[in-house]
C-alpha cells in the first residue's frame, strides 16, 4: 500500500506529459490543414522507391493547376502499393508553403493526438485512484 502514492503521483505526471503531447501534435495537424489547399491533380506517374526495410514504396507524382501555372509536385506520402494509376484524377491537397502535396488528408496527427489524449485520461484517473487508496478515500 506504501507504494501507491508514488506510483500515483508518477502516473498523474505521465498524464501531463501525454496532455502536453496531445495539445502539440493537435495544433500542429491544425496548421497544417488550414495551410493546405485542395485541388484537382492528374496522378503521372509512381515513383517507385525502397523503405527503410527496402520494401518497395510507391510516391503518386501528380500534376495540377497552381495560379496559372502547371505544377508537378511528388507525393510526400507513399504506399506499399501503387495506389494510383497514371491519367487518374484525385483531390489533392497543396501546401504552397511547404511545397509539399498529399493526395488525401492525413489523419495521422490527428490520431496521434487522440490517442495521447486517451492515454492522459487514462493516466489521470489511474493516478488519481492511486493517491486516493494511499490517503484512504477509497
Amino acid at each position: 500500500m506504501a507504494g501507491y502514492g508514488f506510483l500515483g503521483f508518477l502516473m498523474l505526471g505521465l498524464a501531463a506529459l501525454a496532455l502536453l503531447g496531445s495539445v502539440l501534435l493537435w495544433i500542429l495537424g491544425r496548421s497544417a490543414r488550414r495551410r493546405s489547399q485542395e485541388v484537382q491533380a492528374k496522378v503521372v506517374e509512381n515513383i517507385r522507391r525502397r523503405g527503410a526495410r527496402g520494401q518497395p514504396l510507391y510516391f503518386p507524382m501528380l500534376e495540377f493547376q497552381w495560379q496559372g501555372e502547371t505544377r508537378r509536385v511528388e507525393s510526400a506520402f507513399g504506399t506499399s502499393w501503387e495506389q494510383y494509376q497514371p491519367s487518374e484524377m484525385v483531390t489533392a491537397y497543396y501546401d504552397p508553403q511547404m511545397g509539399r502535396m498529399t493526395p488525401k488528408p492525413t489523419g495521422r496527427l490527428g490520431a496521434a493526438s487522440l490517442a495521447l489524449f486517451a492515454l492522459a485520461l487514462l493516466l489521470m484517473v489511474g493516478g488519481s485512484l492511486f493517491i486516493a487508496a494511499q490517503l484512504g478515500l477509497v
